[in-house]
This record gives C-alpha cells, structure tokens and sequence, in this order.
C-alpha cells in the first residue's frame, strides 16, 4: 500500500519572490545561493540546478517537452518529479503534493520535500532560506557594559539573527538556527532555547542598539539616539518625530516636536481666560488659534492655581517659587529656559514696594490681584486694599473681586510704612518688572527641574528643589528646551502604560545629555502631559485629554 503525504500550505499569495539559499553543511562551511529560491503561494522552492551542490553524487535527469524530472540520490533512490500535476514519488511509493513549480523554464523543487529526501532541516524567513545539516553553535557569550559579543562556530551572517526589545524592556537577540552548550557560562544574561532556537537577553540601559560582524562573532553595543522612529511628520517649519526607547530596561514612547524658532511666535493661554480655573486644554487650544500646544507649569490642584512665575502678553500673573526654572519668552521673539531673578515693584511717586505675591490665596507683605483672578480676594484685618485703574488709585477699602481692566493691590502695615503717604485715591502706582537678565518678558512659565543648563546636564544640586515623589518616580513627562542650533523643541514622554513607563529625573538626564540641547526643563507631568499639532493630540495622555489651567502654545507667523 503506497503511503502518501500531503504537504498542506495556505495559498496566500499568488505572487512570487526571489531570495537567497544559506546552506550550512556537515562540516561547518557556509555557503551562500543568491537568488537560488522562489517564494509562491507561502512556500518556498531552489533552484534544481544547484541541487548538485548541495548534494554530492546525486544525478538529475530532466526533460521539459516530457514533463518530468528525475533524481538518482547517492543512496539509489529514485525521486520522480511530475511537471504536470507538480506531484514527487519516491522509490517505494511515497508521494508529495505541491512538490515543485517551474518559473522561466527552470524547475524548483519544495524545499520542505528537499529537507525531506536529504535528511537536512531548514528555516525560512523574509530574505533567505537557510538549509542545514547542523544548526550554529554558540560558542562562546560575554556581557560587558558597552556590548554583548556572540561567537559562533561559523562566519555571522545577518539572516541568523533577530534584535528586539521584549516587553520589560530588555535587549534580546534570537539565533537560528542554533544551539548553546548546556554548560556554556553566560553571567548576567538569560538564554532561553527552543526548537532550532537561542534567545539571549539582558537589561541595557541603552536608547537603541548596532550591531558589527567581525568574523565568527556578534557584536551589539548601546547607539546614542531618540530611539526607533514610528511615526514622523516634516514641514518647512518643523519637524516631529514619534521614537520608541528604553531607559532604565523600560520602554517609553516619546513625542518629540522640534520647530524653527523664526517661523513660530510662543504664547500662553489661560483657561477660560482666567486664574484659577480648568479647561479642557484642547478647547482653550481652539480659542486661541494656535497650531501647536503643550501643558503648562505646575498648579495647585485644590484651588486650580498656577503655581510660580506666570507671564502673559507682558502681564504678570504668578511670581517665582522656591528659585526654579521657567521657560520665558521675550519681545524679539527669542525663547529662552532658565532661571533668573525677578524683582516685581509698585512705585508710588518715587517711592516704590517690592510686590511679593500676584494672584496668592496667602497672606503676603504686598500681593497684587489682575482682572484674570477669579477667585475671592482674602480679607486680612489691619491691610490696605488699593484699587488700581490706568496707574491711577480709583478706590481704598476692602473689595472682594477685581473688576474688568483694573488691579487690586494689597499692603500689609509694614509695607504700608515704606511709601508712607503715597496711597491716597487718585495717586499714581507704576507696576515695574526687573529680571536678572535685563530682557523684556512678553510671557514665561514657571517649571522644572532643570536637565541641561548651557550644553550640561545638571548636578544633583537641583534636587533640593523638588521632593522625591516627583523626582524618582517613572511618569509621563512634559519638557521644553532650545537646541544649540537654535530649534525651540516640545517634549511629551507618555507614561503610566504598559507601552510606555515614563521617565525618572535621573533618567531623564541620562537620556537627553548628548542630545544636543542648550537648555531643557520639565514642566507639569504625569496626568498634565498633552501635545497637540495643527488639532491633533499627538501623544498618548493617561487619563485622556487633561483639563488645566495653563498651556503653552506656538503659532506660526
């Protein structure tokens, strides 16, 4: 009774491909068919007229008008090839289906039959077939800081592996076909084997990987770059660029917006055009009709007030905390991030007070309320409470909001005894902003922490600025900062997702170091964290599109 096998393929394609045979003999040679198999319908098929070179000793007899071909195996079995019906019978009365085709005149044969009647296995991929009598033996595997190496029993050739990150975040590298000694030492990696498989894989901390061939030996090493590209969008006046990356073994996603500062003029939009409020930050987007947009600074998130340096169209609306950064915008355009010194002042005809809140719920010595605050003004027993209109102080007494167009300033008594008696109705007050640059502010953001300051990343030093909780722990992140070729760039690492981790601010600096940059700093994270560009959201927010006080926008001129 003749037995018969059915080799059962999923015709899938009716097109075909050509690509290389990789044969691995008996005796460790490589050899290397260019072009030598045909990919049809999911399977692949070699030339017949290499098979006596893979072979030895067989003989082919073939006769295209008769439609048949014949293989006499070293061993004296006797294959049979039908062209017709594409059927093989072996001596003995094995039969395969879908045995060959015939393209240009020139038989191919299943290269499952011919790992079949050679006693050889093969594995197939995109750009080769790669036939072998014995896998590849790893010989030898050495984890260094800056590399992994690989030795292999024969010359690398780049169809026997695959670089990937796996899902925690770790550097794997899959052989095939291939084998490892059980009693191989390989410290601080894991190598998993399977089925004409090894997979090693370790943590780097690296970005991204390149590999080299030197002969018998693999070697990966950390590659300084953003990352894997997986989505990117150019114009004349910006370039924005979707990477995926590792930091730490874990995987983030990172929108990266870089944008020629001469075609962009940077702005800041309030919510609801107020102090202390929330907005769905993509509607006070469209009210501003600005293309670009990120999240703003820090707030308070009890009573929705911005915390720190706050400047809008020229106008003061926040002032510094605790010495941090800001991202501060002046009137030739220029953008700049960093810190300064600012010294707001009140002058009452010659004489002057330093103001030393604007917008605070808190008591203070001199603090000034703008129309934009929309929450109630505090009443302290013993303060004076100037209500300021043009420059000029339209009313004195207790007043509990600010009305359209004008200012409330408020003086405790020791600030009351420095401009003596310089705040009667009907007196001038000049509101005078000096930084430590001596530029002219036409808006700026309180944020941070700093990562790069002039071209270096910073020290330690800058964590007695911020607690721990925000430092040292992986979460979407907001940055903002000048390239040392001029480009303004906005930067949304996504975060408390599988897909992406976030970063920590050490981190962070590892990261962005060599990349370029003259200046960076954080702004909000974690839920805050949104880009848009021209109407799209770009990144992918937490807890979907975050409602904010602040955002900071770019439109082009």
């Amino acid at each position: 009774m003749r037995r018969i096998f059915v080799i059962c393929f999923l015709f899938l394609s009716l097109v075909s491909s050509a690509k290389n045979l990789i044969y691995l003999d008996e005796r460790g040679q490589t050899r290397v068919f260019t072009d030598a198999v045909v990919t049809e319908r999911s399977m692949d098929f070699v030339k017949l007229e290499i098979i006596g070179e893979l072979i030895r000793g067989v003989v082919v007899s073939q006769s295209l008008r008769q439609g048949e071909t014949i293989m006499i195996l070293p061993s004296g079995i006797i294959v049979s090839l039908s062209h017709e019906n594409q059927r093989a019978t072996v001596e003995f009365g094995s039969e395969f289906e879908n045995s060959l085709i015939v393209k240009d005149d020139k038989v191919h044969i299943n290269a499952e039959l011919l790992a079949a009647i050679t006693d050889k296995s093969f594995f197939s991929e995109s750009e080769a077939l790669i036939l072998y009598a014995q896998p590849l033996t790893i010989k030898s595997i050495e984890n260094r800081p800056d590399s992994i190496s690989v030795t292999l029993d024969r010359d690398v050739l780049p169809d026997f592996f695959t670089i990937w990150w796996t899902g925690s975040g770790s550097l794997a590298v899959t052989l095939r076909p291939a084998r490892i000694d059980p009693f191989l030492a390989y410290d601080g990696m894991t190598v998993t084997t399977g089925r004409g498989f090894v997979k090693i894989s370790a943590e780097k901390p690296w970005p991204d990987v390149e590999y080299e061939i030197k002969g018998r030996t693999l070697i990966l090493r950390g590659k300084s770059g953003m990352g894997r590209t997986i989505q990117q969008e150019s114009s004349l006046d910006f370039d924005l660029n979707i990477f995926e990356s590792y930091a730490g073994g874990q995987k983030f996603t990172m929108s990266f917006l870089e944008m020629n500062s001469a075609k962009f003029s940077y702005g800041i939009e309030l919510a609801n055009d107020g102090v202390s409020g929330l907005e769905k930050a993509t509607d006070t987007l469209r009210k501003s009709g600005a293309q670009i947009m990120i999240n703003g600074g820090y707030f308070d998130q009890n009573q929705n007030l911005p915390i720190g340096l706050l400047v809008r169209d020229e106008e003061v609306l926040g002032l510094p905390t605790l010495d941090r950064p800001a991202v501060y915008f002046t009137e030739d355009g220029k953008v700049h991030v960093s810190r300064m010194d600012i010294i707001y002042m009140a002058r009452f005809d010659g004489r002057f007070v330093q103001i030393t809140g604007v917008n605070s719920p808190y008591r203070g010595e001199a603090v000034l309320y703008t129309d934009e605050y929309r929450n109630s003004i505090p009443e302290f027993d013993d303060f004076t409470y100037l209500e300021i209109k043009d420059g000029k102080i339209i009313s004195k007494g207790y007043i509990s909001r600010v009305e359209k167009g004008s200012d409330v300033l408020v003086l405790s008594p020791s600030s009351l005894q420095k401009i003596s008696d310089s705040t009667s109705v009907g007196g001038s007050v000049a509101l005078e902003l000096l930084n430590s640059y001596g530029v002219k502010i036409t808006g700026a953001v309180e944020g941070g922490p700093m990562i790069i300051h002039d071209g270096k990343p910073v020290t330690d030093y800058e964590r007695n600025y911020y607690s721990a909780s925000l430092l040292d722990v992986r979460a979407p992140r907001t940055l903002v900062g000048v390239k040392a070729t001029g480009e303004v760039v906005f930067i949304v690492i996504d975060g408390y997702q599988q897909t992406s981790y976030g970063l920590t601010f050490k981190e962070m600096i590892e990261f962005f170091k060599d990349k370029g940059f003259r200046s960076l700093m954080c702004l909000d994270g974690g839920k805050s964290s949104v880009m848009s560009v021209n109407g799209e959201i770009i990144n992918s927010p937490s807890s979907g599109v975050p409602s904010l006080p602040v955002i900071i926008t770019g439109s082009r001129k």
